[in-house]
């Protein structure tokens, strides 16, 4: 898995980097097949932006989130992308155009 992290008008310690590293890991879980990402930290006035996508084979996922503190908002932008590639690989799951067994009897 590749991960490329980047900061606009902050700089990334070591520790952020690690920690985003370690999130972006627990989401490949996920994915089949190792996944791009890419992380883009913002730094603004007074409110931090995390921007993540993910790219795998056919699909991209993305997702941004603001906060006051960075690493609150890589949490919440992880979460949300987290829910997007849960509910993707739910829906491939599911079965097309046949009813359950339950849903007949």
């Amino acid at each position: 898995m590749q991960v490329i992290i980047s900061g606009r008008g902050v700089v990334l310690t070591a520790d952020v980097k690690a920690l985003v590293e370690r999130k972006v890991g627990k989401l490949a879980r996920l994915l089949p097949r190792a996944p791009d990402a890419r992380v883009v930290c913002v730094a603004e006035k007074f409110r931090r932006i995390a921007r993540v996508s993910v790219r795998v084979k056919r699909r991209a996922f993305a997702s941004e989130a603001t906060a006051a503190d960075l690493v609150t908002a890589v949490d919440a932008a992880l979460d949300a992308l987290r829910r997007q590639v849960r509910k993707d690989k739910d829906r491939r799951r599911q079965p097309k155009g046949r009813p359950s067994a339950q849903s007949v009897a």
